[in-house]
């Protein structure tokens, strides 16, 4: 009878641990059917850090399953692993700890693959994650000649995955336009006098070629078979697509009413397939957390 009643109760205490262990699954994945992925520049750590308890709540409140960070300046791993633990991530990798870097923190356990720093002005990071290859990137904020380079170099790397039909996912700051919104771009005479006075004044800056916007880095990507997330899911419209700057410069409360669109989430065709739902989210606290907005795309499953 005793040896009964102990069959029982570990019986119990198993069945117990087991719903507990489920409960505590779902938790943590609230959408388990969907993948949901996050890229953000937080502008020196949300905004020089003075907002990282708003930044960190924020991404916690959007229950992303990978998050690729940019700007991450000086910081050690050990605190984009506090990061990536606030907001239900328990792995975590960074590209460096000295100047501007990128990070990536994941629901799932992260493999390093790559810290490609060679003949790149700020580097980039290649992982795999959730069966997936991710490529984190910040490309150059200067010189249209040195993103062409960094495009050039990602593109080894990546065009052999393509071509296996990987998942694939490169996102980032690419600080570059797209040529899907060169139609209302070329139109922007403000905009284009603005950028050819700083291509004047600075003389490292050349982000303007032949004195016109210039969309060929991004098209070098995609015509590797990347696609835009961006494709079906936003408008044509310049407000639906400025990701630089926020509202950081003037009120900190409304969005930008100026600006474009230099931050993307690009995939390879089996993933695109899979798109759901792509937003450029621009309310409240994402006005003063960084000089950028989040891009965030939905994968169903």
């Amino acid at each position: 009878m005793k040896q009964k009643l102990t069959l029982i109760t570990t019986a119990l205490l198993s069945l117990t641990a087991s719903v507990v262990l489920s409960a505590t699954d779902n938790t943590k994945d609230p959408h388990p059917k969907t993948l949901r992925v996050i890229s953000y520049n937080t502008w020196y750590v949300f905004n020089h850090k003075k907002e990282t308890k708003a930044g960190k709540e924020w991404v916690n409140e959007q229950t992303p399953d990978i998050v690729a960070l940019q700007e991450l300046t000086g910081i050690k791993p050990e605190l984009l692993q506090s990061f990536a633990e606030s907001w239900g991530h328990k792995h975590s990798s960074l590209l460096k700890s000295s100047g501007f870097s990128v990070g990536l923190t994941s629901r799932y356990p992260i493999e390093t693959i790559e810290k490609g720093r060679k003949d790149m002005h700020h580097g980039f990071l290649h992982a795999r994650t959730g069966g997936i290859d991710i490529f984190v990137v910040h490309l150059s904020p200067f010189k249209h000649t040195v993103r062409q380079r960094e495009a050039n170099i990602l593109l080894t790397r990546i065009k052999p995955l393509l071509e296996a039909k990987k998942k694939v996912i490169v996102l980032g700051d690419f600080n570059a336009l797209s040529p899907a919104d060169s139609s209302f771009l070329d139109k922007d005479k403000k905009a284009l006098e603005s950028s050819l006075a700083s291509d004047a004044k600075h003389g490292h800056v050349q982000n303007l070629k032949d004195g016109k916007f210039e969309y060929g880095v991004m098209q070098t990507f995609l015509n590797s078979g990347l696609i835009d997330t961006a494709k079906g899911k936003l408008p044509l419209t310049l407000l639906d697509r400025i990701s630089c700057p926020t509202g950081v410069f003037d009120d900190k409360k409304s969005a930008a009413k100026k600006g474009k669109r230099i931050d993307y989430i690009l995939t390879g065709p089996q993933l695109h397939k899979k798109v759901s739902a792509m937003s450029i989210p621009r309310k409240d606290a994402l006005n003063r957390i960084s000089d950028h907005y989040p891009v965030i795309v939905d994968f169903n499953d």
